[in-house]
């Protein structure tokens, strides 16, 4: 196999230049509690979530620099959230998966 071919398919491997990855969101959405975070994400898409958040004072957009570790952890409905700690917060923040 030549050297151009194999830096071809390690690079389609990879993914390099491929228009369906995404980069990584600057903010996440987070939440004081879980049960906000749910009623948030029932309408199954960030960006409604996102023109909804001044109708729900519990939750905010978070520079995704700031999050650090998990705290606490839930399973609901076999559905996995996480209570990530953030930097400058006294109290974790339920984040949008």
């Amino acid at each position: 196999m030549t050297a151009p071919l194999r830096i071809w398919i390690v690079a389609a491997l990879v993914g390099v230049g491929s228009p369906l990855r995404s980069e990584p969101l600057a903010q996440v959405l987070a939440c004081d509690t879980l049960v906000n975070l749910r009623v948030l994400m029932s309408t199954g898409e960030r960006a409604v979530a996102e023109t909804a958040l001044p109708s729900h004072p519990g939750c905010r957009l978070v520079p995704r620099g700031r999050i650090a570790a998990a705290e606490h952890r839930a399973m609901v409905g076999g559905a996995p959230y996480e209570c990530l700690s953030v930097t400058g917060e006294s109290a974790c923040a339920w984040i949008w998966p």
